[in-house]
């Protein structure tokens, strides 16, 4: 079964081919995949990389995600000797009230999509645009959305109501909807393929740590509470997104900075989080360099808020599941940076969190146990592949078609 999956962010937009037999739990082969960055720059960056990892960059001017989408299906039919899809699917951000799980999408499901647009106006229209263009060119391939909310979407009615008037909560569908769920999803499903453990057993932690930045509770394999809330804006520290803040700054900055509400909101998003704490950058990895040389440096500053929150919903979760039995990090910073891992998780011993030294440092951008032999919570570094999940995702629909 030959399957294409679509994952577009706000400028970028990644593609991988798969084959694989969804009965099977092997990963099955990728045949091809790629990313286009910087859409709508006069020089974006086009990343092809074919079945035995060969990667092939060059510069490439597109407009929009249609387009790279497009230019993406001819390098297929080009390449491929046939492309013959069961399946093109694409991950969509925010699924609101009614895309609850993977699906068809209908019409009806587009309209649903279009109506959740307005809580993800950066996402979701682009990659609907994507969605109809290549529709059009592969008509024959079922197509299929999985949103970033639906895993959350068994969110207990106390997780995900705001305490604002119940009048506006209804009017405007204002809610916690939580992101990233794909990524939380996949890390759910290989921590039971790994091992051993049906997922609809397990009490899970799991820690996205990224550009975006995210935690949830997973109790007997449902998603029951999360750190993102109506936007991807409420919860961590992350690379330029300020996380939690007390609301009343936003109002407080409108009125003594003669801000408007979009000049706010930006600033929330693009200006703040590790940026905004550092003045020096958004990458981690920055970060850490200049930590190690100025331990009291605004930059060894900015980790230490990013750890402290991570650590405080790290416990608040402990509380609402109760029984854990591990902690799963992913993402660019929870795969690759050892150090911040550490710091999470010292101290922790008492509630049953104690990490192996050696099996963390090791542990750099690969699938690992890091906990210790004693340790009564396991912890885990799982790699993303959202990609597979989304395949995976809509080989079932197929098969139950």
């Amino acid at each position: 079964m030959l399957i294409l999956v679509f994952n577009c962010g706000s400028s970028s937009l990644k593609f991988e081919l798969l084959e694989f037999n969804p009965a099977a739990r092997a990963r099955g082969r990728t045949l091809a995949r790629g990313e286009y960055q910087d859409i709508g720059h006069p020089a974006s960056t086009r990343v092809l990389i074919d079945e035995t990892g060969q990667k092939t960059i060059d510069e490439l001017a597109v407009r929009d995600h249609q387009a790279a989408a497009l230019d993406a299906l001819a390098h297929l039919q080009a390449t491929q000797d046939k492309l013959d899809l069961a399946a093109v699917a694409h991950r969509v951000v925010h699924g609101g009230e009614h895309v609850r799980e993977p699906a068809v999408a209908d019409e009806g499901v587009m309209r649903a999509l279009e109506q959740a647009s307005k809580f993800a106006p950066l996402h979701n229209p682009p990659a609907l645009a994507t969605l109809r263009a290549v529709r059009e060119k592969v008509p024959s391939a079922t197509t299929v959305v999985v949103t970033d909310t639906a895993f959350h979407a068994t969110m207990p009615a106390h997780a995900r109501t705001y305490a604002i008037p119940r009048e506006l909560s209804a009017k405007h569908g204002i809610r916690r909807f939580g992101f990233h769920g794909i990524g939380h999803a996949y890390m759910l499903e290989r921590y039971a393929e790994v091992t051993g453990i049906a997922k609809e057993s397990l009490n899970l932690i799991t820690i996205q740590l990224g550009a975006g930045c995210s935690v949830a509770a997973i109790e007997k394999g449902r998603s029951v509470e999360t750190s993102m809330g109506l936007t991807p804006l409420e919860g961590l520290v992350m690379s330029t997104r300020s996380g939690d803040i007390d609301p009343a700054i936003f109002g407080y900055l409108a009125r003594n900075e003669n801000m408007t509400v979009e000049q706010v909101e930006h600033m929330l998003n693009h200006r703040s989080g590790l940026l905004g704490i550092s003045g020096l950058s958004d990458d981690m990895r920055d970060l850490l360099a200049a930590a190690r040389e100025n331990p009291n440096s605004p930059a060894a500053l900015a980790i230490s808020v990013f750890v402290h929150r991570t650590r405080k919903y790290l416990g608040a979760y402990l509380a609402v599941l109760g029984r854990v039995d591990g902690i799963v990090f992913g993402g660019g910073i929870g795969e690759h940076a050892s150090e911040i891992r550490t710091n999470v998780c010292a101290g922790l011993e008492t509630l049953g969190i104690k990490l192996d030294p050696c099996a963390n440092q090791a542990a750099q951008g690969s699938e690992a146990e890091i906990s210790a032999a004693d340790a009564r919570v396991k912890a885990y570094v799982i790699p993303l592949d959202e990609e597979l999940y989304i395949a995976r995702a809509a080989a079932r629909l197929i098969a139950a078609a």
